[in-house]
């Protein structure tokens, strides 16, 4: 995915890592090797959000929509729109918040009280703000009387759920409400370069969070989920505490930021820590994501604790033809159900059709899992700067799992990997 680059010659900054101490001790099948490190991975050096400046564009594209769908504006109540639509990263809560794009002009915002200072320091100058909630009027009905006392008479919304709708109605009677969620869905699909680079920029704590857990287990040894969970939320905290000059729309997910199963564990895919202790022969999932000014990304890594069996072998080399083949097929043109196809037919090949449980992927951007998806059932033909994880795994339950995800960005002839952390099996093994 690289030409530059050989993937395996990972790019790592080592400040920071929870076991510096124990970096990169790992064996070929048992034949001593070092992974090579630079000093400075790509993403040290992108932004950390978008400027107000992409917003207003944003807001541009979203008016054109509106345009030809004859919207005299559209209102926001979903927190994720609102921060893709206006960059206005706020705490949802059960308070409504509102953004209202009109068709000509500057947006506006519908805020509780709690927010009325905040918002003044961001680009959006027009917002009106109730005092708190629930209030003596039910607070959407509340934002949509306001909208409409701004003579609009027809409106895109989203959510338009039967209670939630009725609240609409009941603050504008007299406005025509056009269902819209499609507009801002659709628009999110496809990133631009900004939108990628912050993800890159996500990256370059991803990977770096797969190796501090990797780093802690080669010197550390017989460890539980919880410590390396614990040991890695703690190498990246206080590398993003020194690093990240805008530290909006970050998020490490209790309970400590990720997904560590091991033995046969690692053949649940949602896995819940334990208390399990690590031992030679087992399989290994490394599984984390990061959030860097709302944008998420994946990085998941397999691994073996020591030498790995002829039987792992198969497992993984099972696992890594899916992953590649999927990563491959995420392209201009290709169905998302087409590529879910091709990838795991290659477990499928294998002979451990019986271990697949889930899909290729899912879209990733502003959300962990957002649509489309790399599954059966979507016929949604990719097109370039849509963004996906790519994620088959082989699960066995009676001897544990395997799975990498990357990132991948669909480009013209071949999906663009952004994760730079190695995915092949003898840079995979880890000596305790």
């Amino acid at each position: 995915m690289f030409a530059s680059q050989n993937r395996r010659q990972f790019l790592f900054t080592l400040a920071g890592t929870a076991a510096a101490a124990g970096a990169a001790r790992i064996s070929a099948f048992a034949a001593p090797r070092r992974l090579r490190f630079e000093a400075e991975m790509p993403g040290s050096n992108l932004p950390d959000r978008l400027p107000p400046a992409w917003y207003q564009r944003k807001v541009k594209q979203i008016q054109a929509e509106l345009e030809a769908r004859k919207l005299d504006a559209l209102v926001l109540l979903n927190n994720i729109n609102i921060i893709y639509a206006i960059g206005y990263f706020h705490i949802s809560t059960e308070r409504p918040l509102a953004a209202l794009i009109p068709r000509s002009g500057e947006p506006a915002l519908f805020i509780p009280d709690l927010e009325s200072d905040q918002v003044k320091l961001w680009w959006v100058k027009d917002f009106e703000a109730y005092f708190d909630f629930p209030g003596p009027m039910n607070r959407v009905q509340w934002i949509f009387e306001r909208v409409a006392k701004r003579g609009y008479k027809r409106i895109g919304i989203e959510e338009p759920r039967p209670s939630r709708l009725t609240h609409m109605k009941d603050g504008a009677p007299k406005v025509e409400l056009v269902p819209a969620d499609e507009i801002i869905e659709h628009m999110r699909w496809v990133k631009d370069d900004d939108e990628i680079n912050v993800m890159r920029r996500a990256m370059y704590f991803a990977d770096f969070t797969v190796q501090a857990g990797r780093d802690f287990v080669a010197e550390h040894g017989a460890v539980t989920e919880d410590q390396i969970l614990k040991a890695t939320a703690d190498a990246v905290a206080d590398k993003m505490s020194r690093e990240l000059k805008d530290v909006v729309g970050v998020g490490v997910a209790p309970p400590f930021g990720g997904l560590v199963p091991f033995g046969r564990r690692s053949a649940f895919p949602h896995a819940v820590p334990s208390k399990d202790v690590l031992k030679k022969g087992d399989a290994l999932i490394l599984s984390f994501g990061a959030q860097i000014g709302g944008y998420n990304v994946e990085c998941e890594r397999s691994f073996s604790v020591g030498k790995p069996t002829d039987y792992a072998k198969r497992l993984y080399d099972a696992m890594l033809a899916a992953h590649d083949a999927g990563a491959a097929a995420l392209k201009e043109g290709a169905v998302a159900e087409d590529v879910d196809k091709q990838a795991l037919q290659q477990i499928r090949k294998a002979g451990f059709e019986q271990f697949l449980r889930h899909r290729t992927g899912h879209g990733i951007g502003l959300e962990g899992h957002e649509s489309p998806w790399i599954a059966e059932g979507d016929k949604t033909v990719l097109r370039p700067g849509m963004t996906f994880s790519c994620e088959p795994g082989v699960y066995d339950p009676n001897f544990g799992g395997f799975r990498h995800s990357d990132t991948v960005v669909v480009r013209k002839d071949k999906g663009e990997i952004l994760n730079r952390y190695p995915t092949r099996l003898e840079d995979m093994v880890i000596e305790i």
